[in-house]
């Protein structure tokens, strides 16, 4: 990756290796190598030690006993953690959309959902499917205007932004999230608050169930392969 020069070093190698782990690229329990990344982004040390001390504060690489740094492995614990947090904050966003929605803000919650009406059937378009979730939520963020409190739930989510990606892939949570969306809307136009919020609190749970299967899944998968070996 070309390292440009709009940034300091520390800020481009931070935001690349954070875009790289919360993705996938980088893998679950691989090693954070200085020497093979000081190489790969043509960047000295210094940077990349200060940026890897920067994802390690967030919590997204962690050192080990024997030296050097991994990207841990999520587990059941930071699923049901980062779903408990995630529901209180929007449970303080929904407080608020009450106190300032506006027919406007309402009918653009509509079109998103008209949108995905379209497509939300089509295999193939998951990633779109996804995308329009993620802009349904900033939608609802932006009318509550709680910004430190929506970049608290935006970094909760890079812990699980990979799993997220595979509950969208599945036909079936795709279908049961975007009918949670439904009726969060009609709640918001009825003046609902309630009713809103144990919604809520009932998407992040199947979503959090659908997350544990996952781990699990892939829990399995790593078993057999080690049994193999």
């Amino acid at each position: 990756m070309p390292i440009e020069r709009k940034k300091s070093i520390r800020e481009q190698v931070y935001e690349y290796l954070k875009n790289e782990i919360v993705n996938g690229k980088i893998e679950e329990e691989s090693r954070i190598v200085e020497e093979e990344y000081a190489l790969k982004l043509n960047v000295s040390r210094t940077p990349l030690r200060e940026a890897i001390r920067m994802l390690e504060l967030e919590g997204l690489i962690e050192g080990r006993e024997k030296g050097g740094v991994v990207v841990p492995k999520t587990t059941k614990k930071d699923v049901e953690e980062v779903i408990k947090i995630r529901m209180a904050l929007e449970t303080v966003i929904f407080e608020e959309i009450f106190e300032k929605v506006t027919e406007k803000d309402i009918e653009k919650l509509k079109k998103n959902i008209h949108k995905v009406d379209l497509i939300i059937k089509d295999e193939r378009e998951s990633l779109e499917v996804f995308k329009y979730f993620s802009e349904f939520n900033k939608t609802l963020y932006n009318i509550a205007d709680l910004p430190r409190v929506v970049n608290l739930i935006n970094n909760l989510n890079l812990y699980l932004k990979k799993f997220r990606k595979i509950s969208i892939e599945n036909g079936n949570r795709r279908l049961s999230a975007h009918k949670d969306h439904v009726k969060m809307v009609e709640f918001i136009k009825k003046n609902k608050k309630n009713e809103l919020i144990n919604l809520n609190k009932k998407h992040l749970l199947e979503a959090k169930d659908f997350l544990i299967e996952q781990l699990e899944v892939r829990d399995k998968k790593s078993e057999i392969e080690n049994t193999i070996k």
